[in-house]
């Protein structure tokens, strides 16, 4: 039995029927807002949800200080831009975390040095794949959850695979491609390396 007055459950019906988005919306709005704001699909999905039920909490608790407004998509979109922005002030570029890794400022510091064997050459790319994957592939990842370009980056698991013809699938996130085609060249430039006497 509902405690609710039948003007709060109107008004959660009109408010759920307002967030209504046809075919899989509710998943690719995610996508989208994890594009724009460069955050996560769960961290983006949380907001959803949290402002849906701020929304609702407010209607169960606070009836009488309910706007038709706040009952729209647009204040729920509202809500959820204005708690996305304020996550992604705290983003840092792409290529400034890759300066800052450990393993991408090993590779680079090693390749100043002549390689002599292939496994100072494997310890290279070993490094290179590390940050790869925690400053590309991870963070791309998230973002695609079960996008259907999310199948298409777990093609290119490995660094080598990211060539220029598979980055192209990921022009939508610019910095993330400088990053890989970055640490792309630097991998195609090891390995042509020959190695010194």
């Amino acid at each position: 039995m509902s405690d609710l007055t039948l003007q709060q459950e109107n008004a959660l019906a009109t408010f759920k029927n307002n967030l209504h988005l046809p075919n899989n919306g509710f998943h690719t709005l995610i996508i989208d807002l994890s594009k724009e704001y460069h955050l996560p699909f769960q961290k983006v999905r949380t907001v959803l949800l949290k402002s849906q039920r701020s929304i609702e909490k407010k209607i169960r608790n606070e009836f009488e200080a309910v706007s038709h407004r706040e009952l729209t998509k647009e204040h729920w979109l509202e809500l959820i831009h204005a708690a996305l922005h304020d996550l992604a002030q705290h983003n840092t570029s792409v290529m400034e975390l890759l300066a800052k890794d450990t393993h991408y400022q090993s590779a680079k510091a090693a390749m100043l040095m002549p390689i002599s064997t292939e496994d100072e050459r494997e310890v290279i790319l070993e490094n290179l794949f590390y940050a790869y994957e925690k400053i590309v592939f991870k963070p791309l990842a998230a973002m695609l959850h079960t996008s259907p370009l999310y199948w298409k980056l777990m093609r290119a698991e490995e660094l080598l695979q990211m060539t220029l013809t598979h980055r192209e699938h990921f022009t939508d996130y610019p910095q993330y491609m400088e990053a890989a085609a970055c640490l792309f060249e630097l991998d195609s430039t090891v390995r042509s390396i020959e190695l010194s006497q």
